[in-house]
């Protein structure tokens, strides 16, 4: 078995023991070497000139400005914080620091770098696109100084067999590759075929393709049995020839031509020693080159082949893999004329990763590349110890070295070849732009360069790695052109909006569905506006917020107003599916040329036939729905065939049964994007569907859903994969239309509004490639259909506990009560059991006070007291004042499982202390009313090494006695039956004094009011906690020996009647009472006064 290249992320190496932070023999550099910037003083023979080609598609007019970022300018200079602006100049000069730079291109070069004149202005006007980059990386696009576009990811022997059509696409799939790879820079290294190159150089030129930059090559040229793979091979013999070679590849547009001058031992024809280029061939070649003002690049791998470059002036040198120590002398005394690219990760993954591919391990070692692997490690790096300009470029395109994965040269380039971070940036960006020959306006992040950049989530000078992560390249920039950067990038400063009062003649339809970022869970759908970045939340007519899709479809969009101020769309928002909580319903095989490569797949167990003759329905899991830009996640255990597929999703908008498909179009609301990814083993094993269809992540929707009169007629459905066009097709393309759709799924069952029909996926899904290619982690599927943006989700290997079953196992049915007075649970304090309550402290005095309500209370009962003894200022120097709902009361929600007690009240109050650091070194008081007393009285008792003073208004008798208990579970009962009117109304009557029914009507409304606020259950559960009181038994003795104690009631408490509070205090011991007269059991609310005197001299 071959020892791996990859560490678990699947990124470079530790198949290879080499010391990552040497260099040279000593492990120390040579300070008279420039390691960094070695390329500045390369200079190519004077014939030659830069080919200065411009992209065109450019918006003279456009304005970015980056905000916040992290720029790496790519001289070798240290990272430094600031902005970048990137604004349409005419024709002249830039200036910045007393310098000026030419201009002769207008839109699409920097202006201003680090500090940015008028910043703020500039990111107030609407007419400047602003990015906050919040801290990321910015940097110049990456360059590759070895590219292939015309290598298709396959066997390179069958290349010169693939049709020219075919060929060019594939070509342009490869170029848009390497741009969404963060590549701006590409130098050609040949093309498969004559002009290939060319046509997608002077397409991307053109703005046909949008990028990156290239310099084109033709076919390789090579004597006669030295070539590498014959179809792609241009030959010629002798000095003579091989002019005649140049002269016509020259005469076809080429930028750059490549000799392949030592053979390959994987093409076992010639060995990579042999050097097959005699002098005088070499020597004509780079003579005829030059004179036409072409570069020469020749394929070297053997020792002689190296020295006949450097000896007649051959510019750039691919491999160098067997340089002997002569050769190394040469080289370095010509060092400024020639250019080193290695295509170190081919070699690398020849040895280590072909295996798969049917070139094994061992295989590789019997021909010589583990050694020659060996060796040019050890020669690249005394090439960077001496100075000589080695540049990144890994020779992609083969099947074990994928278009996609550049990057992973530039990890091999810290780990094996000596360089730190920053100089592998600065070779693979402005070591590349060297080799374009424009080193004065590529490549580097400084006013008056060309608008090149990649935003990096991440910091690739501590970790390379990361440019491997295409989801980590937020924005790819070509041109002073946007490639890619989500709609979230861009902000806006926004003058405030009334509220309710949209702009007229806005069409609030571009329905997302958000989180609340409360921790409530909460739901919410607004209208994203795709050019500014901004969301507006949505309301009904009434102002009521809009949860979800399925309320706006019920209402119509028409009765979908504004709801509040628009707000910038960021990075922290949770975006959800638009859509979700039902099955899809998906239908297979309704695109004919799928059908096809459907049937012909061996995955196909539903039919024997290409075109089926009725809709083949199948559904998708609602567990399966993930958003856009949620990942998708590759069950390794569960199947190896993962694979992608870009469908339309129609949302049904009228319900009803047996639908006609004539009437079928009024019952269409509108539409989204949805993947229906699939496991193609398990679909095909299972006889069925939906197994293969419905795992966890499996049905990515989004990011928007628009209603249908918002859209044209006819939508357009792509899929890309990592930046490969996989897929197009159309809504006419359907072999069943979405009116026969609907028609036949409302044969048997009612269809209802918002349900989801997925309409099927065209050809070009991963089994339909030859050879079939499956989704792998790290791979990028961005589904984009007509006016409705794109679906972007990121493939990664699935753990157990993934982020899709966490959701899953966090959904509950049981119900928690009480919970919308705070609209579900904002601002309430979360106890270290995960019990919600609303609770609060005020001051910051070093005593504590906690306040226990009674039945049917809150901790507004309280207000009184705190405002007469000035315990309610937030800066109190000697209290420090607790005040909470009890469970199920006030603003406190109770779930139906949690068992309320007495008890339970009591452990409530000791994780509250704990949750807000409550001081306890000098004693707390405890102050209680009614049911609260019992409660203050079993946690002094359990703590009586903190609780000092006992104030106990109102304390009922404990143990209850079993009538009062009694009537506290029929009680229950009749709240849980009709509600708290009648409770309330009852209980406070005969709670409060004759006096305060006739004299003080205000008293007997607040205690009316206090119960009929109470939540049905919540004041329930409270019942029989108090209840449950008659089994509980206190050593009041005991407690009186360690406490303090202050009862107060009323004359006319009938709950704590004066004998029963004498009784009590006597059982305490040394406990002060008072009793306050035509008073009930509402203490405070009936006298306020009397109750704070009591307590104001108690605590004096």
């Amino acid at each position: 078995m071959a020892p791996s290249a990859v560490d678990s992320r699947g990124l470079m190496l530790n198949g290879l023991n080499y010391d990552r932070h040497a260099n040279g023999a000593n492990g120390t550099k040579n300070k008279d070497v420039n390691t960094m910037n070695p390329h500045e003083k390369v200079h190519f023979a004077p014939k030659l000139k830069p080919k200065d080609y411009q992209i065109k598609g450019t918006d003279p007019g456009g304005k970015i400005l980056f905000r916040d970022v992290n720029i790496i300018d790519s001289t070798g200079a240290d990272p430094f914080k600031g902005d970048v602006y990137i604004e349409g100049q005419s024709p002249g000069l830039l200036e910045q620091g007393g310098r000026a730079f030419a201009n002769n291109i207008t839109g699409e070069r920097i202006r201003y770098v680090g500090e940015v004149p008028s910043v703020e202005e500039l990111a107030k006007d609407n007419k400047v696109r602003t990015i906050n980059g919040r801290g990321r990386t910015l940097m110049s696009g990456l360059g590759d100084a070895h590219t292939h576009f015309s290598w298709n990811n396959g066997d390179l022997g069958k290349l010169g067999d693939i049709g020219v059509e075919e060929h060019t696409l594939a070509s342009a799939r490869s170029a848009q590759c390497y741009l969404d790879s963060g590549y701006t820079m590409c130098f050609g290294a040949a093309s498969a075929k004559d002009r290939l190159d060319i046509v997608i150089r002077d397409a991307i030129n053109e703005g046909q393709l949008p990028g990156p930059r290239y310099l084109a090559n033709g076919k390789e040229m090579a004597v006669p049995d030295g070539d590498l793979v014959p179809g792609i091979t241009a030959f010629a013999k002798g000095p003579l020839e091989m002019r005649e070679t140049i002269r016509h590849h020259v005469k076809l547009g080429v930028d750059t031509i490549k000799l392949s001058m030592s053979g390959e031992q994987i093409c076992e024809t010639r060995d990579a020693q042999d050097c097959y280029y005699d002098d005088d061939e070499t020597a004509a070649c780079v003579d005829e080159a030059h004179r036409h003002g072409i570069r020469l690049c020749a394929h070297a791998r053997a020792r002689d082949s190296v020295k006949m470059c450097i000896k007649h002036g051959v510019d750039i040198i691919y491999h160098a893999s067997w340089i002997d120590e002569e050769g190394m002398e040469l080289l370095d005394k010509a060092k400024h004329k020639h250019i080193v690219a290695p295509g170190l990760n081919w070699l690398v993954a020849t040895v280590y990763e072909a295996g798969a591919f049917g070139y094994s391990f061992e295989k590789a070692e019997q021909v010589g590349y583990k050694k020659e692997l060996e060796v040019a490690i050890k020669g690249l790096r005394e090439m960077h110890e001496r100075g000589i300009t080695v540049l990144p470029g890994g020779d992609y395109g083969f099947a074990w070295t994928p278009h996609g994965t550049y990057a992973r040269d530039l990890e091999l380039f810290v780990n094996l070849l000596g360089f730190t971070p920053m100089e592998t940036l600065v070779s693979a960006t402005a070591g590349v732009a060297k080799l374009f020959m424009r080193e004065h306006e590529l490549g580097k992040i400084k006013p008056g360069y060309f608008a090149d950049c990649i935003l990096v989530d991440g910091d690739p000078l501590a970790d390379i790695a990361v440019l491997q992560d295409h989801s980590k390249l937020d924005v790819i920039m070509i041109n002073g052109r946007v490639h890619k950067a989500s709609y979230k990038e861009f902000v806006k400063f926004e003058q405030p909006q009334p509220v309710m009062e949209p702009k007229e003649n806005v069409k609030l339809n571009n329905f997302v569905a958000y989180a609340l970022d409360d921790g409530t869970g909460r739901t919410r759908i607004g209208h994203l506006d795709r050019d500014k970045g901004t969301i507006t939340p949505l309301a009904f007519l009434s102002g009521t917020a809009i949860e979800n899709l399925y309320q706006v479809i019920e209402v119509g969009e028409d009765n979908v107003i504004a709801g509040a101020e628009t707000f910038p769309l960021t990075d922290s928002l949770n975006i959800l599916a638009p859509i979700s909580g039902r099955d899809v319903l998906a239908v297979g095989k309704n695109y004919s040329e799928h059908a096809k490569e459907f049937n012909a797949s061996g995955y196909d167990s539903s039919d024997k036939v290409d075109m089926p003759t009725h809709p083949v329905i199948f559904t998708k899991r609602a567990t399966s729905i993930v958003a856009n830009e949620e990942d998708i996640l590759l069950h390794e255990d569960f199947t190896q065939t993962l694979d992608y597929e870009g469908e339309i999703g129609v949302i049904v908008g009228k319900g009803g049964f047996n639908i006609s498909e004539i009437d079928a179009e009024q019952h269409v609301w509108g539409y989204t994007i949805i993947n229906d990814v699939t496991a193609r083993e398990a679909q095909r094993d299972h006889k069925q569907f939906f197994i293969g269809k419905s795992a966890d992540s499996y049905c990515p929707v989004g990011p928007l859903a628009l209603p249908k009169s918002a859209l044209p007629k006819t939508l357009t459905v792509t899929t890309h994969v990592n930046g490969e066009l996989r897929q197009k097709g159309t809504t006419e393309d359907l072999i069943f239309s979405v009116p026969n759709l609907i028609h036949t799924l409302s044969k048997s069952q009612t269809l209802r509004p918002g349900d989801v029909i997925a309409t099927g996926t065209p050809a070009g899904v991963g089994f339909g490639l030859k050879p079939p290619v499956f989704l792998k982690p790290g791979d990028v599927v961005e589904i984009s259909v007509t006016g409705l943006g794109t679906l972007r989700n990121t493939v990664v290997k699935a753990e157990n506990d993934n982020y899709v079953t966490k959701q899953v196992q966090a959904q509950s049915v049981i119900p928690i009560s009480n919970l919308a007075i705070t609209n579900h649970g904002v601002g309430l304090t979360t106890l270290l059991n995960g019990k919600k309550l609303n609770a609060k402290t005020i001051g910051r005095g070093p005593n504590s006070i906690i306040f226990i309500h009674g039945l049917g209370g809150n901790t507004s009962f309280f207000t009184p007291v705190l405002n007469q003894l000035g315990l309610n200022k937030g800066d109190h120097e000697q209290y420090t004042s607790l005040l909470f709902d009890l469970e199920g009361h006030g603003m406190s929600p109770t779930k139906a499982t949690s068992r309320i007690s007495i008890e339970s009240y009591a452990q409530d109050i000791e994780n509250l202390i704990k949750a807000f650091d409550m001081p306890t070194q000098n004693g707390v008081t405890v102050v209680a009313h009614s049911m609260g007393c019992i409660v203050a009285e079993l946690f002094a008792s359990q703590h009586t090494d903190m609780v000092n003073k006992l104030i106990l208004i109102g304390p009922p008798p404990c143990p209850l006695p079993a009538a009062g208990a009694d009537g506290s579970v029929k009680r229950a009962a009749t709240v849980r039956a009709e509600g708290m009117r009648n409770v309330a109304i009852t209980v406070a009557a005969a709670g409060t004094s004759e006096k305060t029914k006739t004299d003080r009507p205000l008293s007997c409304t607040a205690a009316q009011m206090s119960l009929l606020s109470q939540d049905p259950e919540g004041y329930a559960k409270g019942c029989t906690a108090l209840a449950g009181a008659k089994d509980l038994q206190i050593d009041f003795a005991k407690l009186g020996k360690t406490t303090k104690s202050l009862l107060i009631t009323g004359d006319e408490d009938k709950v704590a009647p004066p004998a029963h509070v004498k009784k009590l205090a006597e059982m305490l011991g040394s406990a002060q009472t008072r009793v306050l007269e035509q008073v009930g059991h509402w203490h405070v609310f009936e006298d306020a006064e009397g109750v704070n005197k009591a307590i104001k001299s108690f605590l004096a």
